[in-house]
């Protein structure tokens, strides 16, 4: 360990005569963690002891205690304990912490290549219980990923999760949330949530919804979402970009939605209020895996064939007594009661397939939903986007001169490449405003379709039928401080969430109110029995008539459904009852008229 920074504590020594310093254990920006034993009770602990030439630093000591303070007080099982703190003969404040054996969560992911969903899950829901515990004691973590997530073992049960690191915590109760308090990006990159980068003063408790969101990612794919080595590349995937699919077969139908749709949402408004909700949405998938069903479906009990209802009938026949001599009335009557009760049964059978069906009908409804949603985020993250890209373009200063000249005259002094690079699909336009007469100074690319006369701050959402863009207008202030001109630019919206979430559950799925209709899912089944919903799509900046989706009910080419069948079997059962009570009747009555 040559290179390990100066501790003001080493092996063999003890610290404020309760502990022995055993051997160093990690080393960190900040500090490093030692094993050491406690001398009087013999129980070993981890001391975590701030590095010396940081030991002034105030905000860095309010940083180190808020790890004690959050780490001491939150109680959770699945929170690292804090059991006590103190100061070395330097006067170096130290944390103590409960040792633990085990391994980092980013260590056991990439040595398994990727976790199984059912661990996956389990492992995020004690991440989620810890967080949803921190949340209500009003602790926000801000650097929750893989690295601060310990996997240990406890009473021989495997993957007990310990939350580390509470040192950027925040505290709802400090100045820091205060009005006009400036803040600083604090966090890891690749587990930042958008606003975190955007406007770190307004981060809440959702930050680390979306933190858990890039964990269980990770552990699912061996990869995170987002992990470009260039930071401004990083940065701008975070903003705009949609994960890679996770492309797992195995996984429960709707797990892929939740974690794109409701932990890793660009806009927080979209994701779970708190992270109580994820916990519970967690032991809902948790179950499903359970009881072993990848995907909602029709329970077997409702499909019941032909051939099954043959062997019901032949057990009905058999069932009836054959025709009685003339003393056996009673045998009738008993006939009949058994048939009475067999088609009670069938009747009983209908209910439960119309009501299964239902059910299923309900759970694809919900499952669909996601599907919308996803739609809109998707809308609502690139227009985001596309504002914050024209709003930085926008205020370039050769910009803003230039667009009180003439075209040839913007092109000289800003040129293309250094304005803006085009991506696969966009388009930017520099419009000239005089008199309310517009003028096109310049378009990249050049030869880019022509875009719509949009209003300053005005954004639009528009089909083709191939293809759905979005377009915002950016005022530019000219040099007496009035808007000269426009930015205008228009980008595709990514749809590939939207179409893997919906894909599997649709016949069709086909975007109405917003141009000419684009149909964003289509089933290849031939000749299958549809029913058409109209969900609504509800946009914050664009108007939506609704996502019009026609739904498979069977699989192509079936045959008449279970619950007809059901109640022809009803009927007949109750027809052979009331044949079979009549003859008991005429046989009472005969045997009455014979005394």
């Amino acid at each position: 360990m040559g290179d390990a920074p100066e501790a003001p504590v080493k092996e063999g020594d003890t610290v404020e005569g309760r502990y022995r310093i055993i051997r160093r254990l990690d080393d960190g920006g900040m500090s490093s963690v030692f094993l050491a034993e406690h001398l009087l009770i013999k129980r070993r602990v981890a001391m975590k002891v701030l590095r010396p030439e940081l030991a002034m630093d105030a905000d860095v000591i309010d940083r180190f205690m808020n790890e004690a303070r959050a780490a001491g007080t939150l109680g959770h099982p699945n929170i690292v304990e804090s059991t006590d703190m103190g100061f070395t003969r330097d006067g170096v404040p130290y944390i103590v912490f409960e040792y633990l054996e085990g391994s980092l969560l980013t260590d056991e992911i990439y040595r398994v290549k990727g976790m199984p969903v059912r661990r996956a899950v389990r492992i995020a829901r004690q991440i989620a219980s810890a967080l949803s515990a921190a949340h209500n004691a009003g602790v926000i973590h801000r650097d929750l990923k893989t690295d601060n997530v310990f996997l240990t073992d406890k009473e021989e049960a495997g993957d007990h999760v310990k939350v580390l690191d509470f040192g950027i915590s925040r505290f709802q109760d400090t100045d820091e949330d205060r009005p006009g308090t400036r803040s600083m990006v604090m966090g890891t990159p690749q587990f930042m949530a958008p606003e975190q980068i955007t406007d770190p003063a307004s981060v809440d408790r959702r930050v680390d919804i979306y933190a858990l969101g890039v964990i269980l990612y990770e552990m699912l794919t061996a990869r995170r979402p987002f992990n470009n080595d260039d930071t401004d590349a990083l940065v701008k995937d975070i903003l705009e970009a949609s994960p890679p699919p996770l492309n797992l077969p195995d996984a429960p139908a709707g797990l892929e939605v939740m974690l794109f749709t409701k932990l890793l949402a660009k806009d927080r408004e979209q994701r779970y209020p708190t992270m109580k909700d994820v916990e519970d949405a967690l032991e809902a998938f948790a179950g499903l895996i359970r009881e072993g069903r990848a995907s909602q479906s029709i329970p077997v009990a409702t499909r019941m064939d032909q051939s099954e209802i043959r062997k019901a009938a032949a057990a009905m026949i058999a069932l009836t007594p054959p025709p009685p001599k003339r003393s056996s009335g009673a045998v009738w009557l008993v006939g009949a009661l058994i048939a009475g009760i067999t088609g009670g049964a069938l009747m009983y059978l209908d209910g439960q397939a119309k009501g299964t069906a239902a059910e299923d009908m309900a759970q694809r409804t919900t499952a669909i939903q996601g599907g919308v949603d996803a739609i809109g985020l998707a809308i609502e993250n690139t227009i985001r986007s596309a504002q914050m890209r024209a709003e930085g373009i926008a205020q370039t200063p050769m910009l803003r001169a230039g667009v009180e000249t003439d075209a040839a005259t913007v092109r000289d002094m800003v040129g293309n490449d250094f304005l803006f690079k085009p991506g696969k699909g966009e388009v930017f336009e520099l419009i000239q405003v005089r008199d309310n007469t517009r003028t096109s100074l310049l378009k990249i690319p050049a030869g880019g379709p022509s875009l719509e006369a949009l209003a300053a701050g005005e954004a639009r959402v528009a089909s083709d039928g191939t293809n759905l863009v979005a377009t915002v207008a950016t005022p530019i202030a000219g040099q007496s401080g009035k808007a000269a001109g426009l930015v205008e630019l228009q980008a595709p919206v990514d749809l590939e969430a939207a179409t893997r979430a919906l894909a599997p559950l649709v016949f069709e799925a086909k975007l109405v109110g917003l141009g000419a209709p684009l149909v964003i899912a289509k089933s290849e089944a031939k000749d299958a029995t549809t029913t058409t919903i109209q969900l609504p799509l509800v946009l914050k900046t664009a108007k939506a008539e609704a996502l019009e989706v026609s739904i498979v009910t069977r699989a192509p080419g079936a045959a008449a459904g279970p619950v007809k069948s059901y109640g022809l079997a009803r009927n007949a059962s109750w027809g052979v009852g009331g044949l079979l009570l009549v003859v008991y009747l005429l046989l009472l009555l005969k045997g009455r008229g014979q005394r």
